[in-house]
């Protein structure tokens, strides 16, 4: 377990003690005292803050009067006279400076740091809703519901850092706003106490700061889909209603909310709520029947939510669990959650918090801890929904759906939020572009129904709220034209659930939000500080609300409603079809995965579901899914399905491989429908290299997998494919394109017309002849042996068959025999250009070449080049990193490495270290693993090791499953490699 580096602590020249803490290896803690002591404040001492899972190895030297805290990513240096400090990367580069000015604790403090030319700065919450972007701004953190609802004094830096100012006081944030290079913090109260973190990129800075402020917790699946909340005065009859003409519109829709009119007492602030007795009456011989309006709504797959108004000292039991008593004494108020445990064990699923109904201005209460007023003002909406969420998950087991109106620091933890009607347009959305640049990433804007804006808004969100209130806007009262789109809007987004369920878990791994604002997705573009109408659902769609002016980034882009291709950068006027309410675009190279059209979440994993495909370069997915209900996601209980997807000269190669994981109702079978957007149709499509046959009609839902079918309306090719029974093996699909061969007819390259064709030839014979021995090849150029690749050349071209007086057939054969080279140095990652150099372009006209002893002599200078480049692969130059990665690898080549045990053991951030590894060697850390076990398998058995030494030796545990992988690897199992060596030589296995 890893333990905590001792901090550092000196005493100023001004009688300030200040005490750094290197939390990680890429941020510092750091605090000033008048005093030399530092208890800790409300945020760490009541669990809120966490300590990082990572602890930072350092080293400290002086000097002079500079202090210098080197980790393996940053430098801080302190000076000792007047404690000012500076963040710098591990390189130098100067990211941030600054002092504190420390006045008694009860006056607070001020800290000043320095902003450069140009610096931008992002974060704050929902503190503002008319920007993104806070240079130039005057914020107050202070928790207001009509004005300030999620302040988080947290910001982030375009110059690559961040910061927590660690206080729940009152502040004032001036950033640039008095002094144009200055960010000035001002607190009314407390010591100085905040968190510096060093990144490359917003995400990085996202992620470290949620390591400290705690990752978003994983909503229950069914809340990812649409919430509609009743009028207040809605009964019980009413509510079931509601939610059969849900299920009969064919609307789909999981959970249904009530407002206050639900209580007997009319906003009862109180532990001692009821049913409204003539509302929702419950005899109480039956209260936890299926036979009441709540396990009506349970039948029809819905959950209940409750709303609730809270004043309550909830700092009584926070005190309680520091000091290992929960109970409450005699005379003492009873736990705040304790009274609601009735309502839940009768089947409510969650609740609704309203921030208009706590405790914001009571200047004369006194708080059980000890606190005022004032400094409990930001604390206490955290402290309400910790609790909630904490005593729902010890009476239930399961995730709670808790959505507030207010919040503070470390929200994401404990609740989602919703940012009032969307009626108000882009200030609504704004709020949701602050949260997601403050680490917050479930929330929502109130839909606004009465417009196809509103819901194309409304259902592109984190999650989907309908709130009725004291009005009456439901879906069947709308007029058919809207009634048509907000069902066609609800199919959607429940068919997009996979897809935002495995943004929610990205979130609640990195902290990177569901909702993106621009700046996240494109720091370098300087139109992203102003689209406040613009942001990314997840890494794949660009949505636009409320305006009918949509700017393109860098890159290629599919509108979803009409296929139109688009180039950025690019800014256009949008006229949205009549069966949509805004705009949509899908980013090239997107992968996107659907279910099939349902009615509630609820109804389970299903065993099929789709893949949108849109081709462009190298892309990657990773589907997850769990149980959607259990925290057993914390525990790994979950799978993953990493896709991948190669598009190069008109063809694609997609790559689906095993589901990584289980859990609890995980389907035994996954199949896939498979939608692949494309400019033109294939002329051949292959699943695991077998060739489909093309199905002229539309495919339908089952019993289709061994056809495809392109359609022309959306060009689409459509297809199905399954898991094997014991789903261990990938499933490839391979698409060669007419594109690819209208380009063929106009050149005459023989390896470019090979790269738009299957390795196969019409004359099998032709084709047999250079297969056979292209697995041997392979194995002796990787291995190094010249020698043998030699001896193997002289087989294949000995076995040649007879061409004489056959161009075609000439040309064919040698078109294969380049394909074979081509083959090998992608499987590694190499460009063939770099591999040939000189004997390049020879090779590019190899098919155009005579069965000659010089095209013989061509391949063999080839395959000299081909060992040489092996030994002096691009590797070298790659950077450290990914040295130290590639080292790791070498020596521990009999552990089963992720990469987050890699980026865990190298201190890096595993996101950072996926991207900056496939850049740098062109392959997923997963795929260079598999390739590094499967060559020094080879390696191993043919310098005579026994396969079970081998399996061992490798990290494999299960010896069938490590020849399965090498089979399918390298074609051939492990015996077949070795049957000439035991031929020549006894040999035991």
């Amino acid at each position: 377990m890893s333990t905590v580096p001792a901090p550092i602590q000196f005493r100023a020249l001004n009688g300030n003690y200040v005490r750094i803490q290197p939390a990680a290896a890429h941020t510092f803690r750091i605090r000033t005292s008048v005093r030399d002591e530092f208890p800790e404040p409300p945020l760490n001492r009541y669990g809120i803050l966490r300590c990082s899972a990572y602890p930072a190895d350092y080293t400290l030297n002086e000097d002079g009067s500079a202090l210098f805290i080197k980790t393996s990513e940053a430098t801080l240096q302190a000076d000792k006279r007047d404690g000012t400090i500076r963040l710098m990367r591990s390189d130098g580069r100067m990211l941030l400076q600054g002092a504190v000015s420390l006045q008694s604790s009860a006056q607070g403090f001020t800290a000043q740091f320095g902003l450069t030319e140009g610096e931008k700065l992002y974060g704050l919450g929902d503190e503002s809703r008319s920007c993104i972007q806070h240079r130039g701004r005057l914020a107050d953190m202070r928790v207001s519901p009509h004005q300030s609802r999620v302040p988080i004094p947290f910001l982030m830096s375009s110059r690559g850092w961040g910061m927590l100012v660690n206080s729940v006081w009152r502040q004032t944030i001036d950033i640039g706003y008095s002094i144009p290079d200055q960010l000035r913090i001002e607190c009314e109260g407390g010591e100085p106490d905040y968190y510096l973190f060093a990144g490359e990129r917003y995400e990085h800075i996202l992620d470290r700061y949620t390591d400290i402020a705690g990752k978003p917790v994983l909503l229950p699946k069914w809340a990812y889909g649409l919430t509609f909340t009743c009028n207040q005065q809605a009964n019980a009859r009413e509510v079931v209603e509601d939610a059969l003409n849900f299920r009969r519109e064919e609307i789909p829709c999981d959970m249904i909310g009530l407002e206050p009119g639900w209580m007997e007492k009319h906003y009862d602030h109180s532990t001692d709520k009821n049913w409204h007795p003539e509302r929702f009456s419950i005899p109480p011989w039956a209260s936890r029947s299926p036979r009441t309006f709540l396990g009506a709504l349970d039948r029809l797959n819905f959950k209940l939510s409750l709303w609730l108004c809270c004043n309550y000292d909830l700092s009584l039991h926070e005190e309680r669990l520091l000091s290992g008593d929960v109970q409450s004494g005699d005379g003492e108020e009873e736990i705040w959650y304790d009274h609601l445990r009735k309502f839940v064990d009768q089947g409510v699923s969650a609740f609704k918090l309203d921030g208009s109904h706590m405790p914001i201005a009571r200047p004369n209460r006194k708080w059980g801890n000890g606190m005022s007023p004032e400094e409990i003002h930001n604390l206490y909406p955290l402290l309400l929904f910790k609790q909630m969420q904490e005593g729902y998950r010890e009476q239930t087991g399961r995730r709670a759906m808790m959505y507030a109106m207010t919040g503070y620091t470390g929200l994401q933890q404990y609740a989602a939020t919703w940012a009032g009607s969307s009626n108000k347009g882009a200030k609504s959305l704004v709020s949701l572009l602050n949260h997601s640049l403050s680490g917050h990433v479930h929330t929502t804007s109130d839909m606004e129904p009465h417009s196809p804006a509103g819901i194309h808004f409304g259902f592109l969100q984190p999650w989907s709220h309908l709130n009725n209130f004291a009005y009456w806007q439901h879906p069947c009262m709308l007029d058919p034209a809207l009634l048509r789109l907000f069902r066609a809007y609800a199919k959607l987004r429940y068919s997009l659930i996979p897809y935002i369920y495995s943004a929610a878990h990205v979130a609640a791994e990195t902290g990177m939000p569901i909702l993106r604002a621009m700046p996240l997705c494109f720091p370098d573009d300087a139109r992203s500080d102003e689209l406040l109408n613009h942001y990314m659902l997840g890494g794949s769609f660009l949505v636009a609300a409320f305006t009918n002016k949509v700017y393109l980034p860098e890159g290629t882009w599919i509108d979803y409603w009409t296929n139109e291709r688009h180039t950025g950068p690019k800014e256009l006027l949008y006229t949205a079809p009549d069966h949509a309410g805004g705009p949509l675009f899908a980013r090239a190279g997107s992968i996107i995965p659907v279910w099939p059209e349902m009615n509630s979440i609820e109804e389970g994993v299903p065993e099929r579901i789709g893949l949108h495909v849109y081709p462009h370069g190298w892309s990657e997915y990773t589907l997850y899914e769990d149980d959607g209900v259990t925290y057993g996601y914390l525990n790994r209980e979950l799978s993953k399905t990493n896709i991948c997807v190669r598009a190069e000269n008109g063809n694609v190669a997609i790559r689906i491989e095993p589901r990584e994981g289980h859990f609890q109702g995980m389907p035994r079978i996954r199949s896939y429908a498979v939608y692949i957007h494309l400019e033109a149709k294939p002329i051949r499509v292959f699943v695991n290299s077998q060739s489909l046959p093309e199905r002229i009609a539309t495919p339908g839902n089952e019993g289709e997998d061994t056809t495809w079918h392109f359609d022309r309306d959306s060009w689409q090719v459509h297809l199905f494919v399954a898991e094997a029974p014991e789903g261990r093996d990938e499933l490839r699909i391979e698409l060669i394109t007419d594109a690819a061969a209208t380009r063929a007819n106009a050149r005459t390259s023989g390896l470019e017309q090979a790269q738009r064709k299957p390795f196969v030839s019409e004359d099998r014979t032709i084709g047999r002849s250079v297969g056979a021995w292209e697995n041997q090849l392979e194995i002796s150029l990787l291995a190094g042996n010249l020698h043998k690749a030699q001896e193997t050349l002289q087989l294949i071209w000995n076995s040649r068959p007879d061409v004489a007086g056959s161009d075609n057939r000439t040309r064919e054969y040698l078109l294969n025999m380049g394909g074979v080279f081509l083959h090998i140095a992608e499987r590694r990652g190499w460009k063939l250009e770099e591999v040939a150099r000189d004997d390049y372009m020879d090779l590019l006209n190899l098919p155009g070449m005579t069965l000659s002893d010089g095209t013989y002599s061509l391949l063999r200078r080839v395959l000299q080049r081909f060992v040489d480049y092996s030994g002096t692969a691009h590797i070298a130059s790659a950077p450290i990193l990914i040295k130290q990665v590639i080292a790791l690898v070498e020596q521990e080549p009999d552990r089963e490495l992720t990469l987050q045990y890699v980026a865990a053991r190298l201190h890096v951030n595993s996101s950072h270290l996926s991207r900056l590894f496939k850049r740098e060697l062109g392959k997923p850390f997963s795929a260079y693993m598999s390739e590094k076990k499967m060559l020094l398998a080879k390696q191993m058995l043919l310098a005579g090791n026994r396969i079970v030494d081998v399996t061992v030796a490798l990290g494999y545990k299960d010896y069938s499953h490590f020849i399965r992988v090498f089979r399918k690897y390298w074609g051939i199992t492990p015996g077949e490699l070795i049957a000439p060596i035991k031929k020549s030589k006894r040999f035991d296995i």
